[in-house]
């Protein structure tokens, strides 16, 4: 047997492993932010906020599509079109800072830093799952790791840490990570050969990614300052959840097409995996409704935790909107899951036309998850599965 033979028999890596290194993956960019905690505080608003909707929606936009090539011409071809991507991006975001030079609070040159580094941690992330090179390049990110634990040991108290130049480390262990990513880019130039299908794709995730940004930004935006960070917790916590829902559902509607003898035994097949896929999206949205109706159950006076819980249960509910819009998109429903993306934000910009709603949006924004999130859990429950797609 050949070595492409051998390459291509290989027995895919199980759920669980799949499951750490994608959660390890995503330490690297989650450490970089960590990181950049203290030069990112005294940023504008705006830094943040462009850098999450430019980065998270190319980051969409090119997964998919990068795979695409990858699959027809090798990882090489798919890294270097993720990297040309994200260069692209770094060059709007660069040029939007200088032509909006408010945008960047006080400095604009820091803006632009912060945010070619948020890209480029997006870009090693994009670029590692698309060439499956992800335990490479998990090594290659530990010295993120490891400025992320001496910023939070500097922020407990921690003199020594304090000695360390975290700001000007962070450039440097983010750029190791990246070349390491895209090593494979650099082998015998070939055309990324994309097709109007994958263009197609790469639009529908694109809008996804952004109305995804967006929903994160509507509720960071809604809630009092500072009130925000319990919102955080369930979205780090959805993240290997997500990872694991999704691997576990693909595999069993993978898995129907072996086992099933006929198109109604297929359907069937499909329909308990679409049953067992939502009692598992149920539990965020009972436990977010319960939270926000709680909220108001507390005594008069503690409107600053009223604040705090209802931030929490909005990030519970947002959790579950991420859950259901990545995987439709997972089943190459990508228009269905823009459009429950989108939504949110655009039903927050058209509330103040309503003159019954409270002053406050935090409540409205929390409302306007939930309801979301269920409309979404029944649009999961009754989306079928192509099989010409698996």
């Amino acid at each position: 047997m050949t070595d492409l033979a051998r390459r291509r028999t290989r027995r895919a890596p199980s759920l669980a492993a799949t499951l750490l290194l994608r959660c390890a993956l995503y330490l690297g960019p989650l450490s970089a932010a960590v990181a950049a905690f203290k030069p990112l505080a005294g940023a504008a608003w705006q830094v943040p906020t462009g850098t999450l909707l430019l980065g998270w929606g190319v980051a969409q936009a090119l997964a998919g599509a990068g795979a695409a090539v990858a699959r027809r011409h090798g990882p090489g071809a798919g890294a270097r079109l993720v990297g040309c991507g994200f260069a692209g991006s770094a060059a709007a975001w660069c040029a939007f800072v200088l032509l909006a030079p408010a945008a960047g609070g006080g400095s604009p040159a820091g803006a632009m830093a912060f945010g070619v580094c948020v890209l480029a941690a997006l870009a090693t992330v994009t670029a590692a799952l698309v060439t499956h090179e992800e335990l490479a390049v998990i090594r290659w990110s530990l010295p993120c790791w490891l400025l992320a634990a001496v910023s939070v040991a500097g922020a407990i108290g921690d003199t020594a840490a304090d000695r360390v130049p975290v700001t000007l480390l962070l450039p440097v262990a983010v750029a190791l990570a990246a070349v390491r990513a895209f090593r494979p880019a650099l082998g015998p130039a070939a055309s990324f050969g994309l097709r109007a299908a994958d263009l197609h794709g790469a639009a529908g995730r694109l809008v996804l990614g952004l109305g995804q940004a967006a929903c994160v930004v509507l509720l960071w935006r809604a809630g009092p300052p500072g009130a925000t960070s319990p919102a955080v917790l369930p979205l780090l916590a959805a993240v290997p959840v997500l990872e694991a829902l999704i691997g576990w559902h693909r595999r069993q509607v993978e898995a129907g097409l072996d086992v099933a003898e006929s198109d109604e035994e297929y359907r069937a097949h499909v329909g308990g995996v679409n049953l067992v896929t939502s009692a598992a999206l149920l539990p965020p949205l009972a436990a977010g409704l319960a939270l926000a109706l709680g909220a108001y159950r507390l005594p008069a006076g503690l409107d600053g935790a009223r604040a705090g819980v209802l931030v929490f249960a909005g990030g519970i509910l947002l959790s579950g909107v991420l859950a259901v819009t990545l995987l439709l998109a997972a089943r190459d429903a990508t228009v269905v899951a823009a459009a429950l993306a989108v939504a949110p934000p655009l039903a927050a910009v058209a509330t103040p036309l309503v003159p019954a709603l409270p002053p406050d949006p935090l409540p409205t924004v929390v409302a306007i998850l939930a309801a979301t999130h269920l409309v979404g859990l029944l649009t999961v429950a009754r989306t079928d599965a192509d099989p010409r797609r698996m």
